[in-house]
């Protein structure tokens, strides 16, 4: 893990080598184990793989480069269908809740939690879980080796209706990263950080 993170960094010039379709399912399984709160993994994980679409997708992403000319590119999708009476979080609480009584115990749980939200807030709370995912998915990538870059730039409105479109999905599913995976060159240069005396406090 030490090396990973001293190595991982953001590639933004791929190479024309394409990974196996078996080793991005394999970044996306265990990426798929991130913690998220209260377990609901409130994400879905769209990959794209044809040439053609990965070159619409770099247009999408403001025409930045390592878009259009990355292997794989996998867009992370937030789902906010997480309130009481949505099916995703019945079968979610269903899961775990072994008896009767613990499933009412959570679905009154999460009648409270949600209940103020509306469909935003509910978006940003999943984006924030997404996140967690994002932060492995690279690292996981990393020690497969395979060479990533996290991008945040892209027309919403655009990308919104690719992932609806492409992937069957309504409006309770918005992308809020695409990451972009392949094979580059190796870093030349040491990264460079904050000394861990900058950014810590111990009290």
């Amino acid at each position: 893990m030490k090396e990973i993170m001293k190595n991982r960094y953001s590639c933004r010039k791929f190479n024309d080598t394409k990974i196996s379709d078996e080793k991005v399912r394999e970044i996306v399984d265990l990426t798929r184990l991130s913690p998220s709160s209260c377990g609901l993994e409130p994400w879905k994980f769209m990959v794209i793989s044809k040439e053609n679409d990965i070159k619409n997708l770099g247009e999408i992403c403001n025409s930045q480069p390592q878009v259009s000319t990355c292997s794989h590119a996998v867009i992370i999708i937030a789902r906010n269908d997480l309130k009481v009476g949505n099916e995703y979080l019945e079968s979610c609480v269903k899961r775990r809740a072994n008896t009767p009584q613990k499933y009412e115990a959570a679905m009154q749980y999460f009648e409270q939690k949600f209940q103020n939200m509306n469909n935003q807030m509910m978006t940003n709370y999943a984006s924030k879980q997404c996140y967690i995912a994002v932060g492995n998915m690279v690292n996981i990538a990393e020690g497969l080796g395979v060479k990533s870059c996290i991008i945040a730039g892209f027309d919403e409105q655009k990308l919104t209706k690719f992932v609806r479109e492409n992937g069957g999905l309504n409006d309770n599913f918005t992308p809020v990263l695409v990451v972009a995976l392949g094979k580059g060159e190796e870093i030349k240069f040491p990264h460079t950080r904050h000394s861990l005396e900058d950014v810590l406090i111990w009290k």
